[in-house]
């Protein structure tokens, strides 16, 4: 079986197909896509923040943010997801025995999780449109924030799944990343305005430096040179997060083998 037959079993078979069988969940999941753009949009035109200063447009702002925030947040819960229901179900002994590697195993479970934000991400924007959003794409730019944004939620998805492998019960890293991209990663207001100790603390976030170039590029068509100040912490985060994802990765399956616990939940 070769790369793409593994990707599409994973993606559309064990994806698309189990996911939209469950059409009250699919209803219930486009909602919590929609819902909260329009929340924020009317806080910012009851609060009148779009006369805020920092914020030239508000709603475009805000629309970026809650369009790629999703990525940040809720692929890291699927991957630990997907680990803890194998391990609830008695299957995670199964997967581990197969011809696949157990990174690879961790590799190809994570698509999916992109692939659904994506969907979730495309939606949003074009309810932006109907809210009057202008964009003004330097594709070359926005790809290349994108790119490297998927691949530190690749990362994170690593480190909240191996947590899971070792821990069991408790998602210590989905906790955090999904309050810290609320708070901290300049999703509905600029992280300027926070306290400075957490404002150095968002600086650690990949989510803080993708959304501001991201809005950059697909607001203001701005191209790379322009964003080498949020590309090059960018790069870094997603280096760091990779190299710790994968390793410890591996040590989670190491131990969890060694000690014979793949079974236990």
């Amino acid at each position: 079986m070769g790369v793409l037959d593994r990707v599409y079993a994973f993606v559309v078979i064990r994806g698309w197909k189990m996911w939209i069988s469950y059409k009250t969940q699919v209803f219930l999941t486009v909602i919590n896509w929609v819902i909260p753009v329009f929340i924020y949009f009317f806080i910012g035109l009851t609060l009148g923040f779009g006369k805020f200063s920092l914020i030239r447009d508000y709603t475009a702002f805000m629309v970026i943010g809650t369009a790629f925030q999703g990525y940040f947040s809720a692929s890291v819960v699927t991957l630990a997801g997907r680990i803890r229901n194998e391990e609830l179900i008695g299957t995670l002994e199964y997967l581990v025995a197969s011809p696949l590697k157990p990174m690879a195993l961790m590799m190809y479970n994570t698509i999916w999780g992109l692939v659904i934000n994506s969907m979730s991400a495309i939606m949003v924007l074009a309810i932006g449109v109907g809210l009057g959003v202008q964009y003004h794409v330097n594709a070359a730019s926005t790809l290349l924030f994108l790119l490297l944004y998927l691949l530190s939620i690749i990362g994170l998805n690593l480190i909240a799944g191996a947590v899971v492998l070792i821990v069991k019960q408790g998602n210590p890293v989905a906790l955090f990343t999904s309050v810290a991209s609320n708070l901290l990663g300049g999703v509905v207001f600029p992280v300027s305005i926070l306290p400075t100790w957490l404002r150095y603390v968002s600086y650690s976030l990949s989510l803080t430096w993708a959304l501001s170039g991201l809005r950059e590029a697909m607001l203001n068509n701005y191209g790379t040179p322009q964003l080498l100040g949020y590309l090059w912490p960018l790069a870094v985060l997603t280096l760091a997060y990779l190299v710790i994802g994968i390793s410890l990765s591996n040590y989670a399956f190491s131990r969890i083998l060694r000690e014979g616990t793949v079974h236990m939940y």
